[in-house]
């Protein structure tokens, strides 16, 4: 049978198997996709994925079937003990708008919401229609709503999603959504049987997501908000609505600390909007908070909702009334805060993994290979005389890397490489002794700009980058990237960094993703968490031992 079932609600689901392609479409709308090895890609139920099947129609009975059809056993009793409370759970609390005492959180069951409210909320509870209620601003509408979820009650939102001002425009013709895009647009876009749908998106680097948001637009066709980690995914979002879609560079606005102009599309970034005057409290918190309000707009995109800021969880709560799409590659937060993107801005709509995309030819298969160099005896004595994080720095900046990146830049001399590094030091003496540009943080837009496009032209072969290239860096050309350095612990990192090379290349060649790390150190140790990650997505590192005495690599 397709499916096994654990105890903990953990399912093995084997997708080689004849019944694989009938399983798949029906247990993603349940379940949550964790890791996809091999032949076998692992889900979960959890509460939220119960929550927002039941929410779209599906019954308790039909996912129960469906498990015991496809395993051929019974499930085990605390699977279903767990199902059954989840669905008992669902349907209990929703928001209503009332004539008189306006949005109210509406409770089904009696006492439940003195039982989970906390006590300065309990006294405002009144009766309504034998129900209990209890008054809400709606500015708390998204508050509300993650409270109730941390309390284990979800909520279904009845309160109505707003209009937008209208916006005429299309898709340029020369654009063709790939099936699995025109799928993730149709999931957001009929979520709840209408175009009041709000959720994420989870889409691999190098697969379209900025297509499936513009594909978004298009079947809404309202004024349009976008919110972006930093100042390279503005800009290439802006030159992706330029050119594929019939908006002019009039009705497109860019708000930065450059300037700040609100039409009908506008972009900006998360930090942009989480700036506050830390001397001047007059100003208010959040001065640029208003671009909210500024327009009536239909939708708001999150581009890489997984690093939506801590203080935009609160500002988000007042857009519970607009349409929210959520695009990502991965839903890893390192602050375990899942779950305030589910109640904030809704639940998953579609997703799709790495290995079936690649399958199909729509993204490459990277080959990727780890050498670890050694430290000499003099690095080893220095090494242990520093604290944790200062050992894993000096690690990560081993001088020996240095000989084997010029190896591998001359291997792959053909075809253009990407050098992607942590450390500012370690990343200019690299650019200064290769002779090779450099982009961070503190180069200057229109110098990056220029960069970017003679790495696409073929006018520069080797670019060197610092953590600027982990989002939103429009490099479709790349064939290989070295890691020279990484953050302290990030999951989510190693999977940007290798989705720089995903797009598919018209030659059908190979592309490589190498990672140069110390072994022994601290920095092996990250490394290691780094790649289990991606491990669980189905990916296979090869390892190899390197010294300067090394004939090849």
């Amino acid at each position: 049978m397709p499916l096994t079932i654990q105890n903990d609600g953990t399912i093995f689901f084997q997708t080689d198997h004849p019944e694989a392609k009938i399983v798949q479409p029906f247990l993603s709308k349940f379940a949550q996709l964790i890791q996809t090895p091999a032949t076998i890609h692992i889900y979960k139920l959890n509460a939220f994925s119960i929550w927002y099947a039941l929410e779209e129609g599906i019954t308790l009975k039909e996912i129960l079937h469906f498990l015991v059809s496809f395993s051929g056993k019974e499930l085990p009793k605390e699977v279903e003990e767990q199902l059954l409370e989840w669905e008992k759970r669902n349907g209990k609390l929703y928001l209503l708008p009332t004539e008189s005492d306006g949005p109210c959180l509406v409770s089904e069951e009696k006492n439940l919401l003195k039982k989970i409210l906390n006590r300065n909320k309990v006294h405002n509870v009144i009766h309504l229609q034998g129900k209990e209620a209890l008054p809400i601003s709606m500015k708390d509408r998204g508050l509300i709503k993650q409270e109730m979820i941390d309390k284990g009650y979800p909520v279904t939102d009845k309160l109505g999603v707003e209009s937008g001002r209208s916006l005429a425009f299309s898709i340029e013709s020369h654009v063709k959504l790939r099936p699995y895009q025109k799928e993730a647009v149709d999931s957001f876009i009929n979520a709840n049987g209408g175009v009041e749908g709000n959720g994420f998106i989870i889409l691999p680097c190098g697969s379209g997501k900025t297509i499936v948001g513009l594909g978004v637009m298009d079947k809404i066709k309202e004024d349009t908000l976008i919110l972006v980690p930093n100042d390279t995914s503005l800009q290439q979002w802006y030159n992706e609505l330029l050119d594929k879609t019939s908006l002019q560079k009039s009705q497109i606005g860019l708000y930065t600390s450059e300037k700040k102009e609100v039409k009908e599309v506008t972009i900006t970034t998360y930090q942009m909007l989480t700036y506050h005057h830390s001397n001047n409290k007059s100003k208010g918190d959040f001065p640029h908070f208003s671009l909210f309000h500024q327009r009536s707009w239909g939708l708001v995109i999150y581009d890489e909702v997984h690093l939506l800021p801590a203080p935009l969880f609160r500002i988000t709560s007042n857009l519970q009334g607009k349409r929210r799409l959520g695009l990502t590659a991965t839903f890893v937060r390192e602050d375990k805060k899942e779950s305030d993107i589910y109640s904030l801005i809704g639940p998953k709509r579609y997703e799709v993994g790495i290995k079936a995309l690649e399958e199909n030819g729509w993204i490459a298969k990277p080959i990727c290979m780890e050498y670890k160099i050694p430290f000499t005896e003099k690095q080893w004595e220095k090494y242990f005389t520093l604290s944790k994080r200062e050992r894993y720095r000096f690690a990560s900046e081993n001088e020996q890397k240095l000989s084997l990146l010029k190896r591998i830049v001359e291997k792959h001399h053909d075809v253009p490489i990407i050098i992607i590094g942590q450390y500012l030091d370690q990343l200019h003496r690299i650019a200064r002794e290769l002779q090779l540009p450099l982009i961070t943080g503190e180069t200057k837009k229109s110098e990056r700009q220029k960069i970017y496009d003679d790495f696409k032209k073929g006018n520069i072969q080797t670019l060197v980058l610092s953590r600027v290239a982990n989002m939103a860096v429009d490099l479709p050309d790349a064939q290989v990237a070295i890691q020279i350095s990484g953050t302290y612990g990030s999951r989510q990192e190693e999977a940007q960094r290798i989705g720089r090379l995903l797009r598919p290349k018209k030659s059908g060649e190979p592309v490589y993703f190498y990672t140069l790390i110390t072994p022994m150190t601290q920095e092996e140790e990250v490394a290691s968490n780094r790649q289990l990650f991606m491990h669980e997505q189905g990916y296979s590192y090869k390892w190899e031992e390197w010294s300067i005495c090394s004939e090849s690599i």
